[in-house]
This record gives C-alpha cells, structure tokens and sequence, in this order.
C-alpha cells in the first residue's frame, strides 16, 4: 500500500467539475461538487474544498460566483 494519493485533490476535483459540468456547458453548484465527490470516496473538508477552487480560479479554469451567502456556483471556463 502506497502512502502517496494517487492523484492530487486539484486534479481530481477539476475531472470532477469537467463531468458534472459536461464539458463545461452548465454550472455546478458547490452542494453538487460535494456529494458527487463523496460518492466517489473522496472526503474533503470545506476549507480544503475552498482551497482547491481558488487554486483552479488562478490558473484560470474555473469561475466561481456566489449565488447567495451560503452558495457557491462554479463554472467550468477550459
């Protein structure tokens, strides 16, 4: 058994958006990244989560706009 992930939390957050997303052609909303994440095994925490999406927004893959005070919406821009 390794003790290294077999894929960094960004990629794997960043396939996970391209598929919820298809391809870019819908928002997901940050609830949605969540559970889909979870179903796959992948825990993270919000802080974690946050983290990851500011690094995806710099690299200038994603947009993320807050729809209300508690709600993210992520847009797939690559």
């Amino acid at each position: 058994m390794s003790v290294w992930s077999e894929e960094p939390l960004v990629n794997r957050v960043y396939e996970k958006l391209k598929e919820l997303s298809k391809g870019g052609s819908e928002v997901v909303r940050e609830v949605e990244l969540v559970s889909a994440l979870s179903k796959d095994g992948i825990s993270v925490s919000l802080p974690d989560l946050i983290k990851v999406l500011m690094k995806l927004e710099m690299l200038g893959l994603i947009r993320v706009a807050s729809s209300t005070k508690d709600e993210r919406l992520i847009r797939l821009l690559r």
